[in-house]
């Protein structure tokens, strides 16, 4: 009975919107991980702003939201809020890329799994009869279920990613994905490889590349029986017509790369226009005329699961130093140092941008990472899992970082060294010099986003953005067709040249010889 009202109450409001200025945006987002939607939020909320009529699906919604911005929800998932404990994490290892992919898998067939048993999605495809969607927004992650939705909606796909971009998600906009020098989500370098780095680059792109179409073939199963009789195509045929990626990258953190005109980076998105920190806090920061060292492990790692004598270390490390420490610590702290504040939230972005901070202690999450680098501050990072490896390796080519392995974290001293590291001038220079070109663009990564999405409803139809790319087959992308023919002409040309050589001088030895044979016969006979 309540989810007829709703969809009765859906169908009124997309009505209205239909009858008025502006296009129908979808926006699906299955995954339950706070900090991807931190990324997409500001959009969809920007496009609402703009006029248009937005509905979102997602485990997050909108406690403020503006007039044309309508929230359902997935059900089926826990959000991941301060969800992974630290107890368990023993430092990274080959292995462990494929450990993080397989958790990958598990991910996006338990979300797709949980958002198409969700009532949301017939809620949504009720009102498309009624008031026609005209683009559809996903995020692209560990899963193309919800391209199967787009599909039965006929509409036009643009995907959103928090991250770097997968290995699987090239090809389908025809993207160049050189692992020479373009390090794997997976991987732990920068683009400044060794060959034994560049080895297991390649081996692990090409390898998961692989591999995520067993996300794709279970997409597919439960798409089936979730639509029995709609014979909707493999979602693999489906992303392939995705008209543009919006990445929560830029070329200064994560390096340049060759793209496409349907991708376009983003990144920094998130970061929006400073608000006023709490009172205490204010005061805290305003006092410390030595300096602020802030301390966050972002909204899904716990800090206070950390091992005892890793977290004795770092408290006893942090004494070592005259700068005030304000840390996101989520429990209480027995006898903790002088100079230590915690915090169960920080507004991070606020507190990063303050004027007294000299350095920021992170695991590497690219948004923390994206809003120290705006706020031009150093950063420690002790990377954990995923892209913060990635993150920590672009930090430290760049001059800007400093990395700190979590094995080594019960040691005061080595603490102790990185944290100085951090705070020397050289990092402050470089971290500022890399936030200058970092905000240094024509338009704001939000008003590209919006202009981005708004394109393709508008001129998306003809593919101008879209490469060829996707449309050739393996064998002729990496024109080994045409080396194959050359290396045939040059055998050819090479035999050729060889049997004629041979014959040549065969034919001079036998002229040679018969001379020879004829002038002993001369002589014989005289």
């Amino acid at each position: 009975m309540y989810g007829a009202w709703k969809i009765k109450i859906l169908l009124i409001v997309l009505a209205i919107g239909s009858s008025s200025h502006g296009y129908r945006i979808l926006g699906l987002f299955p995954h339950p991980g706070l900090s991807h939607f931190k990324v997409f939020h500001p959009i969809m909320r920007g496009l609402a702003n703009d006029g248009h009529h937005v509905t979102v699906l997602s485990y997050f919604p909108d406690s403020d939201p503006v007039p044309n911005y309508h929230d359902l929800r997935f059900e089926g998932q826990e959000v991941l809020t301060n969800a992974f404990s630290l107890q368990d994490f023993t430092g990274r290892t080959f292995i462990d890329n494929f450990h993080e992919f397989h958790e990958l898998v598990v991910w996006g067939m338990d979300s797709c799994k949980a958002a198409l048993d969700s009532p949301a999605i017939d809620q949504i495809l009720e009102a498309h009869r009624v008031a026609p969607f005209d683009l559809v927004v996903m995020e692209v992650f560990a899963t193309d279920c919800m391209a199967g939705i787009a599909w039965l909606l006929q509409v036009p796909l643009v995907g959103l990613s928090s991250c770097a971009i997968m290995p699987w998600h090239y090809d389908r906009v025809g993207l160049p994905d050189t692992p020479s020098y373009i390090p794997s989500e997976f991987s732990t370098f920068s683009e400044e490889m060794s060959f034994w780095q560049r080895f297991e680059n390649w081996l692990v792109t090409r390898v998961v590349k692989h591999l995520y179409r067993i996300v794709q073939i279970s997409d597919n199963r439960l798409l089936k029986e979730k639509f029995p009789n709609a014979a909707i195509p493999d979602v693999a045929e489906i992303v392939q017509n995705t008209s543009l990626i919006l990445i929560n990258q830029h070329y200064t953190l994560s390096g340049a790369r060759p793209l496409v005109p349907a991708v376009v980076e983003i990144g920094g998105v998130h970061i929006q226009g400073e608000k006023p920190l709490p009172t205490k806090l204010q005061q805290i920061m305003d006092q410390s005329s030595n300096g602020v060292i802030v301390v966050s492990f972002g909204s899904v790692l716990k800090a206070a699961t950390l091992p005892m004598a890793k977290r004795n270390a770092m408290l006893e490390a942090f004494e070592r130093f005259d700068q005030q420490v304000v840390w996101k610590w989520e429990d209480e702290l027995d006898n903790p140092p002088k100079n230590l504040y915690t915090q169960k939230w920080l507004p991070q972005r606020d507190v990063l941008c303050h004027k007294n901070v000299r350095l920021f202690v992170s695991h590497g999450g690219l948004l923390g990472v994206s809003e120290a680098v705006h706020c031009g501050v150093p950063v420690v990072v002790m990377p954990i899992y995923g892209d913060q490896f990635l993150n920590a390796a672009a930090l430290v080519n760049r001059g800007a970082g400093v990395r700190m392995d979590y094995e080594q974290v019960d040691n005061v001293t080595y603490i102790a060294s990185c944290i100085g590291e951090g705070l020397s001038d050289r990092k402050r220079r470089m971290a500022q010099s890399l936030s200058r070109a970092y905000k240094t663009r024509p338009q704001t990564p939000l008003d590209l986003a919006r202009w981005s999405i708004i394109n393709v409803i508008e001129n998306g139809a003809m593919e101008y953005e879209r490469s060829y790319a996707p449309k050739l087959p393996w064998y002729i992308y990496y024109s080994l067709d045409v080396i194959l023919v050359l290396l045939l002409a040059a055998i050819t040309i090479v035999f050729g040249v060889s049997y004629g050589c041979r014959k040549l001088c065969c034919g001079k030895q036998h002229l040679k010889s018969t001379k020879s044979n004829a002038a002993k016969k001369k002589t014989k006979k005289q």
